[in-house]
């Protein structure tokens, strides 16, 4: 889980980002950078609208990104360690593949990539063209919160695409489903 998440949202980061300066390049171009974030990134930000917005927009997203990829990873290191010791045995036992179902896999990217694309779309229509009452322009917030949001619809869709698979693996006297060799 962590491995994927630390694939794909990035990318849907870019998509995300490319799609809106692409399709809103007005409104990044009127965009005027945070206070906060102006005094410690400094000249840094440059003179020219869409790069400042760029390095704002991603500057945002990187600290949600690392603690959550961070977090993401120790849990992920933790389950291993505790299956380990449920089973009393230092690898996978009875069979058991850890490799996910293709289609969900397949489910999981499209959907994470395109929600990304299509939401940084509808940004105007969602941010009323990204201001706040006082003049704060949000769009750079929501441009970084678009992967998380595109990866947990993703996370949502990839597992209702492998239930079925999963059912199937419980039906008595069925034999389940082939799962691919994780090496």
């Amino acid at each position: 889980m962590a491995r994927g998440f630390l694939v794909i949202v990035p990318l849907a980061f870019v998509a995300a980002l490319s799609t809106y300066l692409w399709t809103h390049g007005r409104a990044a171009e009127a965009f005027t950078p945070y206070p906060f974030l102006a005094e410690t990134l400094g000249q840094g930000l440059g003179r020219r609208p869409l790069p400042r917005f760029a390095v704002i927009a991603t500057v945002l997203f990187l600290l949600p990104y690392i603690v959550t990829s961070l977090l993401l990873f120790l849990a992920d290191a933790g389950t291993g360690m505790a299956a380990r010791l449920w089973r009393g045995t230092g690898g996978e036992s009875r069979g058991r593949s850890r490799a996910l179902p293709p289609e969900s896999v397949f489910t999981f990217v499209t959907v994470a990539i395109g929600a990304s694309v299509f939401a940084a779309r509808s940004l105007d229509r969602v941010a009323h063209g990204g201001e706040l009452p006082g003049g704060v322009n949000i769009a750079p917030v929501m441009v970084a919160a678009v992967p998380f949001v595109a990866t947990a619809l993703a996370l949502v869709l990839a597992a209702l695409v492998s239930f079925p698979r999963f059912v199937a693996s419980l039906w008595p006297g069925h034999p389940a489903p082939s799962r691919p060799e994780r090496r």
